[in-house]
């Protein structure tokens, strides 16, 4: 064997064994070796139901109306037709007639109305002699408005004709009263 090969091998054993040596002789100056402990093991929790919610606020009303709705004893009625020359500022009628000339200028179909809306549908449909004349819808102005009235004007330098005529009125598209008049 190459001595240079033997003297290399003593050489490292040598240094091998001094450095045994040493760390044996004084542990306490050796820096111990500390590898991170584990996490300490937790049993797994069942899962927790959630928790409960408050219920969400109140909604505050926006009016100080109360909101009434409509039932059989608050619908809208017409409790009574008057036809009349004139109305006051009202519209209650002020000269109640069944029977107007043929040049009366205006005559009014004056209504008398409970628990009438603004939404109301009020409406007629007006026959001369049976046959059909003419109709005609509207609201009251109002909530609450006692009297209403649908008007029918004669046209300058014209005459009404003579005969029997019958309004049919209708509340909410439900006939309500059939009245009539006459012209002579």
């Amino acid at each position: 064997m190459d001595k240079k090969l033997i003297i290399g091998i003593v050489a490292a054993v040598a240094l091998v064994g001094g450095l045994v040596i040493y760390f044996a002789a004084s542990p306490s100056q050796v820096a111990p070796v500390v590898a991170p402990a584990p996490p300490p093991l937790t049993p797994l929790a069942a899962p927790q139901p959630p928790l409960p919610q408050p219920p969400p606020p109140a909604l505050k009303a926006t009016s100080t109306k109360p909101v009434v709705k409509p039932t059989q004893s608050t619908q809208a009625a017409i409790t009574g037709v008057v036809f009349s020359k004139a109305i006051t500022a009202t519209g209650a009628p002020t000269s109640p007639a069944t029977t107007f000339s043929s040049s009366t200028p205006t005559i009014y179909a004056v209504l008398s109305l409970k628990n009438a809306i603004q939404r109301t549908e009020l409406s007629y449909v007006r026959y001369y002699e049976g046959k059909y004349v003419n109709s005609g819808l509207s609201h009251p102005s109002k909530d609450g408005m006692r009297y209403f009235h649908f008007k029918f004007v004669l046209t300058p330098g014209q005459t009404r004709k003579v005969g029997h005529y019958t309004l049919n009125f209708y509340v909410n598209g439900k006939k309500s009263q059939s009245v009539s008049y006459f012209v002579q």
